[in-house]
């Protein structure tokens, strides 16, 4: 196949894809960077039609546009890399110095007898540090959900950047064929695999694109949309994984679950903006209480869980500890809307600047796991009963399930 012919196709399925893309993206917001892609689709069909027409148009330097284009494809993609991971910036910075750079460099090379070969050499240079720029880039992507998407992109730039920097050493050494009689051998498995290194980024990127909206989804779907921990659903299907290694390993694990003290009385004094302030305040000290391998939930309402794999009744009880007392002593400001609030039911109220500052109290109970429940209802209802028992026998304590005594911590 004749690098011509190449180019044709190259310039018609970048067309195509440049206008697919833009669609897709103009009509679903959740498609972050396939705009951007879509502009490196049309800069690279722009690029390949003006390399094909060179000959008949131009002489000499007339590779100057249509390099220039091919690297603003890689350009934008570069800033599609970076929407898509939310980057902070969208600008790139070295972009734009590879591009001013190449475009202040081609008019030095009219003075050189081979400027066409410096120009090829110069052309794998800044690709080749463009990809490498943006490989490095999306490897901080790279997370749970996400590693095969990104690894095949990351992939596909290094193995592009490499190319172009083969390409580059090679004319450097033997030059370009100048055999009209047949097609530059080069230049046909350069256009082959440019032509592939963008359909294949193209798909890379459509698939990280489609892998990180279905890890928002699965995220709106598990989580609660307040507090942003587990809801309870999700919190039960990892209370029963846990009770199956558990019972496979023979070892134990614990749940606490408690419920923030007279927090109705929050809601009617403050109002239900104040009241979710003071249990997104809560969760934070339940975050700050449990280990990284914990998992903590909004069971509903004001009351909350936490699972703590490879915890007994001893460790548990420490950091249900930790938790009461933290959230104890959490102080949050309202707006003094009206008189203060009567000191009572541990809800305590302190005039400071104009606002008042309300602390609460959590009651908590605590169940073990032991080999002796067959299933988590079992164990939730436990650590349920533990819980109501603690409000029962005057809120702002600890009871363990199963305990004659419960536990008081001043």
């Amino acid at each position: 196949m004749e690098i011509g012919a190449i180019l044709v196709i190259a310039a018609i399925v970048y067309t195509c894809g440049s206008i697919g893309l833009v669609t897709v993206r103009l009509t679903n917001p959740f498609f972050k960077g396939l705009g951007w892609l879509g502009g490196a689709f049309a800069a690279g069909a722009s690029g390949s039609i003006l390399f094909e027409m060179r000959p008949d148009i131009w002489s000499g330097l007339a590779v100057i546009v249509p390099d220039t284009l091919i690297l603003l494809a890689y350009v934008f993609l570069h800033v599609c890399i970076l929407e898509l991971i939310e980057s902070p910036s969208l600008v790139p910075k070295m972009g734009i110095a590879l591009l001013t750079l190449q475009a202040s460099a081609y008019p030095f090379f009219r003075n050189f007898p081979h400027a066409e070969q410096l120009c090829v050499i110069t052309l794998g240079i800044v690709l080749a540090v463009q990809t490498f720029t943006s490989a490095a880039i999306l490897k901080r992507y790279v997370h749970a959900g996400m590693r095969a998407p990104v690894w095949f992109s990351i992939t596909l730039l290094i193995g592009f950047g490499a190319y172009n920097v083969f390409r580059s050493i090679v004319v450097l050494v033997l030059g370009i064929p100048q055999n009209p009689q047949f097609p530059n051998p080069l230049e046909v498995i350069s256009a082959l695999v440019f032509l592939g290194a963008g359909l294949g980024l193209a798909f890379g990127m459509f698939w990280m694109t489609s892998a990180k909206i279905r890890i928002a989804l699965e995220g709106l779907a598990n989580t609660d949309p307040l507090t942003g921990i587990y809801n309870r659903r999700i919190f039960t299907e990892l209370c029963e994984q846990e009770l199956l290694r558990s019972s496979r390993a023979a070892e134990p694990f614990s749940l606490i679950m408690f419920d923030l003290d007279h927090f109705k009385q929050i809601n009617d004094r403050y109002g239900h903006i104040s009241g979710d302030a003071v249990l997104c305040a809560v969760v934070e000290k339940l975050r700050n209480a449990v280990r990284n391998i914990d998992a903590v939930g909004r069971w509903g309402g004001e009351e909350f869980v936490a699972l703590l794999p490879k915890a007994d009744a001893h460790a548990a009880l420490i950091v249900a500890q930790r938790l009461r007392h933290s959230v104890e002593y959490l102080l949050h400001s309202v707006p003094q809307t009206q008189s203060k609030l009567d000191v009572a039911h541990n809800l305590r109220v302190k005039d400071i600047d104009g606002e008042e500052m309300v602390s609460v109290t959590i009651s908590v109970g605590v169940a073990t796991y032991s080999g002796q429940v067959n299933t988590v209802e079992e164990l939730l209802h436990q650590c349920d009963r533990a819980m109501y028992r603690a409000k029962a026998e005057g809120r702002n304590r600890i009871v363990l399930a199963d305990t004659p005594q419960y536990a008081l911590f001043e």
